[in-house]
């Protein structure tokens, strides 16, 4: 599973990018429509899977069918995946040296690697994914639902990150079952499927073979779907109130002895159909699919080693420089933004400019625009995630703004500071990125953004960068400093595009959010007042 280790390496770290890479591609084609699924029938034990379909189905059509994809499937795979197969990867590997049958050590693998998503990331995500899907039985009554990040936000003044986390333990539970099962049952049936065409356990199957195997594995992995149902029944938002006999506070044990009070043995296995299928798919992927693109990384690394390969030196305690190479997707990044720099950092900018748009409209949970009835199924799911002009503005504003004009300054700024490691010459390159860059970049962006929010005049871009000018520039002087001081003393050169864009993606995003929920609030708040003006007004005499 994922890129195996050549003998006397250390740990792969590429494990963690085929994960995400694999748990990503799984999500957004079979297991987000089949995840709704299960999670619709689990939480409504009464409904059978017609029944299920139809109402998921009500809630957009297709785009129902992939509610809670965007953002928080895409960032529940993208970090379960990485923690999953990167530490089924290095403990499969090691009960493998240890001596360990492939099926025991892909058992301690899966139910290590599941623990591992669970406590690490899962337990959040999950919950805000959960709650995105049964949230919307809430609409069904009339009553205008919350968006996911307001449900986030209520949970987490109430009841803390405990909350938030809430049934956490049962999705560690599940993970290390659903894993261990998985792949402890694939390594059974590919050993099986070896043994029945007299292959030997060095011998690799075919692709049909490997695909079968994980079919059973992801099968029989599914006999705990009671686990399954009681996670759901933890998670959800919808069931408060719903039943008098709920537990007001839920365990594992008493949300299954509830389950099985009020619905019996069926009721524990409700949403079992689509969870086999979600079980085979997800094993596919992350099993057989995992060896195509460990053998796409090793190619990748062939290739890489016909280039002049990017490698970071490291002072050692006795001041000779240890160069060591990089991660070989980073270093075939590195490649690019050596030979085309402009057009590598214009795309990176474009993309995550792009997703700074798009996620802080979904963290702030901003009216949704839908598109007419007759409009095609991917109109509708780009609306529900929120990809509007805007973002595709603030794409072409990343890729064809931003970066030009930050790529030409700070060529000029470490053109002025070339081969200068004083720490007077450090502190001049500060002050100069404060004092003339980092103006000129606020400046740019105020006006941009007053362009795309509508500004049709030139009197009213000046009026948008004169007001918010200031408060841009003030948090720029505060973070600028502390990053370039560490990116001085910690952060080889070479990487520095890459360090200031995943800080700038992380804050730009933050800080997205919170404008977007500020103006709602403001909105909201203006509403309010007219609406108590009107009504002191008609009671006036």
């Amino acid at each position: 599973m994922g890129v195996q280790r050549e003998p006397g390496q250390g740990v792969n770290w590429s494990n963690i990018a085929v994960g995400g890479i694999m748990n990503m591609f799984e999500v957004t084609t079979l297991g987000q429509p089949l995840e709704v699924l299960k999670t619709q029938m689990a939480a409504n034990r009464q409904q059978t899977m017609l029944q299920a379909y139809k109402t998921v189905w009500s809630r957009g059509g297709v785009a129902g069918l992939y509610q809670g994809l965007i953002p928080w499937a895409w960032i529940e795979a993208s970090t379960k995946g990485a923690v999953l197969v990167f530490a089924a990867s290095e403990i499969e590997d090691r009960g493998m040296k240890a001596g360990l049958s492939p099926a025991v050590s892909g058992l301690l693998g899966g139910m290590g690697g599941g623990i591992a998503q669970a406590y690490a990331t899962m337990g959040f995500t999950t919950c805000m994914k959960t709650a995105e899907i049964t949230r919307h039985k809430t609409a069904a009554t009339g009553v205008k639902p919350p968006s996911t990040f307001a449900v986030f936000m209520d949970i987490f003044r109430r009841e803390g990150l405990a909350g938030v986390n809430k049934g956490v333990n049962a999705v560690a539970v599940r993970q290390c079952t659903n894993w261990g099962s998985r792949m402890g049952f694939a390594r059974l049936a590919e050993s099986s499927i070896r043994s029945v065409r007299g292959k030997s356990e060095t011998d690799s199957l075919g692709a049909m073979d490997k695909i079968l195997a994980s079919s059973i594995g992801g099968a029989l992995a599914t006999w705990n779907q009671p686990i399954e149902v009681v996670r759901v029944e933890m998670q959800s938002m919808a069931k408060g109130a719903a039943n008098a006999n709920r537990p007001a506070k839920l365990t594992i044990f008493n949300t299954l002895s509830f389950i099985y009070k009020e619905n019996g043995i069926k009721g524990l296995y409700r949403g079992v159909t689509p969870r086999i299928g979600l079980g085979i798919w997800q094993t596919i992927c992350m099993v057989s699919f995992a060896d195509y693109v460990k053998g796409a990384c090793q190619q990748q690394d062939l290739f890489l080693s016909l280039l002049p390969h990017p490698t970071v030196q490291i002072m050692s305690s006795s001041a000779v420089p240890v160069v060591k190479p990089v991660n070989p997707l980073l270093a075939k990044y590195l490649v690019q933004l050596a030979s085309h720099p402009l057009r590598t950092k214009a795309a990176t900018a474009g993309v995550l400019q792009l997703l700074q748009e798009v996620l802080g409209s979904n963290f702030a949970g901003t009216p949704i625009t839908r598109p007419p009835k007759n409009a095609s199924a991917v109109s509708h799911l780009l609306a529900s995630a929120r990809i509007d002009g805007k973002a595709l503005g603030m794409g072409v504003y990343g890729a064809f703004i931003a970066a030009p004009l930050s790529h030409y300054l700070m060529g000029i700024l470490h053109k002025a500071f070339a081969g200068k490691t004083s720490p007077a010459a450090k502190i001049g390159m500060i002050l100069a990125n404060n004092l003339f860059i980092a103006p000129i970049q606020t400046a740019t962006f105020l006006a941009s953004m007053a362009v795309l929010n509508g500004a049709k005049s030139w009197a009213e871009i000046k009026k948008t960068v004169k007001g918010g000018f200031f408060s841009v520039i003030r948090v720029t002087w505060i973070a600028s400093p502390i990053l370039m001081v560490f990116a001085q003393k910690f952060v080889p050169v070479e990487m520095w595009v890459p360090f200031f864009n995943v800080v700038a993606f992380v804050l730009g995003t933050y800080m997205n959010a919170k404008v977007k929920l500020l103006r709602m609030a403001a909105a909201k708040k203006a509403e309010r007042d007219l609406k108590d003006e009107a009504e002191k007004k008609s009671q006036a005499p």
